[in-house]
C-alpha cells in the first residue's frame, strides 16, 4: 500500500532549434560566426521604431510538430515579451508564446520493454532565442 501523501511528477522542458534560413523574428540570415555580436540587425537590438515580423516556416513547423503529437492547435496566437538581464540578450526581452502557445496537450508514444506507453506533452510553443 502507497503511504505517499504527493505523487512524484517529473516534467521536462525540451528546446530545438527549427531548421530555417531566417531568424524567428527578423528577415536576418542565420549565420553561426564565432565572432560575438556581429550577426545582428536593427530588429534583433530592437532599435526605437522597429517591429519583429514572425518567420512564416516557423509557424508551419510548429504545427506540423503539433499534429504529429496530437496537440490542439491554438487559431489565436499571442508573444510576450520576458524581461531578461542576460549578456547575450542586448535588447532585455525575450519574445515568447510560452502563455499561449500554438499547440497545447498531446503526446508521443513511446516504446519500453515491448510495451507502449504514452508521454504526455503539455504544449509547445515559439520562441526566439536571445543569443542566435
Amino acid at each position: 500500500m502507497n503511504n505517499l501523501k504527493y505523487k512524484p511528477t517529473i516534467g521536462l522542458e525540451i528546446h530545438s532549434q527549427l531548421n530555417t534560413k531566417s531568424k524567428i523574428f527578423s528577415n536576418e540570415h542565420i549565420k553561426n560566426s564565432s565572432i560575438p555580436n556581429i550577426d545582428t540587425n536593427i530588429i534583433t537590438l530592437a532599435h526605437p521604431g522597429t517591429l519583429p515580423s514572425i518567420n512564416q516556416k516557423t509557424i508551419f513547423y510548429i504545427i506540423k510538430i503539433g499534429i504529429i503529437c496530437n496537440s490542439k492547435i491554438t487559431k489565436k496566437n499571442i508573444f510576450d515579451r520576458k524581461n531578461y538581464f542576460y549578456p547575450d540578450l542586448p535588447k532585455g526581452y525575450q519574445i515568447t508564446q510560452y502563455r499561449t502557445p500554438i499547440c497545447q496537450g498531446g503526446y508521443i508514444i513511446i516504446n519500453k520493454n515491448n510495451k507502449k506507453k504514452k508521454i504526455k506533452i503539455n504544449k509547445i510553443h515559439l520562441e526566439e532565442d536571445s543569443e542566435k
